[in-house]
């Protein structure tokens, strides 16, 4: 199945921290591979299933602290990177959060185009 995507992932390297909400010892350390607007692929226990609820603790380059809610939308091992990765959507991202990630969105954008 293929998965129509209104934005273009751009790849990145954030390290995060992660909790698994709901969850007893959930947490783990982790990096955010890829992002668009709507979501992001970061590393991940394989413990992740579909519908867990993540919040994540982002150090963004250039912008800062953030911290974010993902609904597990994919996870799997994939053989190339020797790691699972989970993909998400954001799930009721504060304004001031959106505005963080979107600037830095934006400047990943702009890098990517030279300017």
């Amino acid at each position: 199945m293929e998965i129509s995507r209104e934005w273009r992932r751009l790849d990145v390297d954030v390290p995060a921290e992660g909790e698994v909400l709901l969850l007893p010892g959930g947490s783990f350390s982790s990096r955010v591979v890829n992002i668009n607007p709507d979501g992001l692929c970061f590393m991940a226990p394989e413990s992740l299933k579909p519908g867990h609820e993540v919040r994540l603790i982002m150090e963004l380059p250039a912008i800062g602290k953030m911290e974010t809610r993902v609904k597990v939308i994919w996870s799997g091992y994939f053989e190339q990177h020797k790691s699972y990765r989970a993909g998400g959507k954001f799930e009721n991202m504060d304004c001031r959060e959106k505005d963080k990630f979107l600037r830095f969105y934006h400047l990943k954008v702009m890098s990517l185009l030279g300017g």
